[in-house]
């Protein structure tokens, strides 16, 4: 039974680090040219573009749907959220005015009806999923001509935004819980997983803690594919594994 190493590729990591930068270097052009709602909301969609392209530079190195690809998307969605997350958040605090509570609340409400809610520790993708979703049903209901104008409403949904997103930004940042929203994502990159055969039903047989020769701790999730029965192991680094040991 073969096993991934704990560390990603040099490759991989150099696609990370780059593409990291390029989002850095989007969001504080961006920061520079926000004045409005209608502009935040613009920036929002101009950076969750980047995903198209990281996603296609990984996918000339790896596979998108192997272990080091799934990795490599999952490090960069949540980079792409935090600069999502830091230039709604520069602009509501820059702005410092509250949007009209019930153009807030009756956005909310709709945006309930129509758009998938997150789970308790979700990954990074699924982030991005319901973000988009929210943006198509934003942009069809504001099309109608709301009653107290598009201008407020795209206040109020940059605002809404700005919840959902930190919610998973949270989740990543405080103590204890990023731990636990590592080990939410394990399962996540495992069902993702596609085997040689095609399919992408893989069933975890087995989970362990184990330490790495200089102690750094890991899991090791022993896989079986549904549809061939071909075993493979995959690992993964538990960096906040400390936190468990600390008061959040």
């Amino acid at each position: 039974m073969g096993g991934e190493k704990t560390q990603l590729p040099d490759q991989a990591v150099k696609i990370v680090e780059q593409e990291t930068h390029n989002l850095s270097i989007t969001l504080e052009e961006l920061r520079r040219r926000v004045d409005s709602a209608a502009a935040v909301l613009a920036g929002v969609a101009s950076l969750i573009n980047h995903r198209q392209r990281y996603f296609g530079i990984t996918g000339e190195h790896f596979s998108v749907n192997g272990y080091e690809g799934i990795l490599i998307i999952d490090r960069l969605d949540e980079a792409l959220l935090k600069s999502v997350r830091e230039l709604l958040h520069g602009w509501v605090q820059k702005r410092k005015k509250i949007p009209d509570l019930k153009v807030l609340k009756t956005l909310t409400e709709k945006l309930a009806k129509k758009v998938e809610s997150l789970k308790d520790r979700p990954v990074g993708f699924e982030v991005l999923f319901v973000v988009r979703g929210a943006f198509e049903f934003f942009e069809e209901f504001a099309s109608d001509r709301p009653p107290h104008g598009v201008p407020e409403l795209e206040h109020a949904f940059a605002h809404h935004l700005l919840g959902v997103i930190d919610r998973y930004v949270q989740s990543r940042e405080r103590p204890v819980l990023r731990h636990f929203s590592d080990i939410a994502r394990e399962y996540s990159v495992v069902s993702r997983l596609k085997c040689a055969c095609g399919d992408e039903k893989f069933e975890v047989k087995m989970q362990a803690l184990h330490q790495t020769p200089d102690g750094a701790p890991f899991d090791r999730m022993d896989l079986q594919c549904k549809a061939c029965g071909t075993q493979r192991s995959v690992m993964f680094e538990l960096p906040y594994f400390k936190d468990m040991y600390q008061i959040s």
